[in-house]
């Protein structure tokens, strides 16, 4: 199975995806000052970075990537497709659209849709959002036209994503969902992330809950009656494999 790290960033996602065959996938990027850098915790990790993924441009998911793009020098760059300006306009964001806009020689672009399906090693990546056409008129359209990913290895499933909220998570096919063993809660486990009807169906093993300080919305307790729940808020969380056992928390 891949190694997955969630790494702790406070409020925002970082994880890392180690395939067997030796592929890594960064899913977000997030620079804390309270933090090492990006940069830092994938230098300490590996020793390239065949693609990154970005759920959705928000500056939780974005800041760093400048940095940790010009050192790795990713193959591959993986959207949501949805076009989303910030205002103010920061530095990441704006090498966010140099990436998308397949300006930078080294790295090649793509927007994921649903249903797409790419196979790294003994790995099955499929895409679960967005759908087209995109949602309009939801509570947050940034947030639930975002990037839903399941990676599949031979003895796990991981669900990541970055801040769907119910509107996203509604309009996902169920089946999908089921046999989840990893569930990267959305939104940083806040309650606009939470969607009952998903975790139904996904019975997930284990939650990861990436979050610093626990905010007035915070709903790691719901989370916590589906499945025993590990949060980014003192230490980075990996999942690995140990030889033929249980995949390992630590």
């Amino acid at each position: 199975m891949p190694t997955f790290t969630f790494f702790a960033v406070d409020k925002g996602n970082m994880t890392l995806v180690q395939f067997s065959n030796g592929i890594n996938l960064v899913v977000d990027c997030r620079d804390c000052l309270l933090r090492p850098s990006p940069l830092d915790y994938l230098k300490s990790k590996i020793q390239k970075l065949d693609i990154v993924a970005i759920t959705h441009p928000h500056q939780d998911h974005i800041s760093g990537l400048q940095q940790v793009c010009e050192h790795f020098k990713p193959k591959h760059f993986w959207h949501c497709g949805r076009y989303f300006q910030p205002d103010p306009i920061f530095e990441d964001w704006t090498f966010y659209e140099k990436c998308r806009k397949g300006e930078l020689p080294y790295c090649r672009p793509m927007a994921v849709r649903a249903g797409q399906i790419v196979r790294i090693g003994d790995a099955e990546i499929t895409v679960l959002g967005p759908n087209l056409p995109f949602l309009e008129g939801t509570p947050d359209d940034t947030n639930n036209n975002g990037m839903i990913l399941s990676i599949v290895g031979d003895r796990s499933k991981l669900i990541v994503t970055g801040d769907t909220q119910t509107e996203q998570w509604d309009t996902l096919d169920g089946s999908l969902l089921e046999g989840t063993s990893i569930l990267l809660a959305s939104h940083h486990g806040r309650e606009s992330g939470f969607s009952e009807r998903a975790l139904r169906i996904m019975r997930p093993q284990r939650i990861i809950i990436s979050d610093g300080v626990e905010c007035d919305t915070d709903a790691t307790s719901r989370y916590a009656r589906f499945a025993p729940v590990s949060t980014t808020r003192n230490n980075n969380v990996v999942v690995a494999a140990v030889r033929e056992a249980a995949p390992l928390f630590q």
